[in-house]
């Protein structure tokens, strides 16, 4: 997970979750990587209509690659904006309740 997204309000369950999606688009990246090297070596060296297809096999897979990191980095955004609500609306809240003093029910009955 990026380092600028902190979970203040934690739930294992969210982190574990996107810790292994991390670490699997991470394994995506190195085959993006791969692929990029594979689909040029492929196109010089084969001119064939079969090199031609497996080339387009490749561009398609990579656009569906980035397709999918465009959504990680979406995903990646509302949390850390959620995040950042959820400690924003908990310090709001614990500032309100420090205003009080007293007991609650003798402010209210008066």
């Amino acid at each position: 997970m990026p380092e600028d997204i902190l979970l203040k309000v934690s739930s294992e369950s969210l982190t574990k979750t996107l810790n292994n999606l991390e670490q699997h688009l991470a394994a995506m990246e190195l085959a993006y990587k791969e692929s990029e090297d594979i689909g040029s070596r492929v196109a010089r060296s084969m001119v064939a209509g079969a090199g031609r297809a497996f080339v387009a096999k490749i561009e398609n897979w990579q656009r569906g690659y980035r397709s999918v990191m465009a959504e990680y980095k979406d995903l990646t955004d509302s949390v850390q904006y959620t995040s950042r609500v959820m400690a924003d609306t908990a310090d709001e809240a614990e500032t309100h309740m420090d205003l009080w003093t007293g007991d609650v029910y003798d402010l209210l009955s008066k």
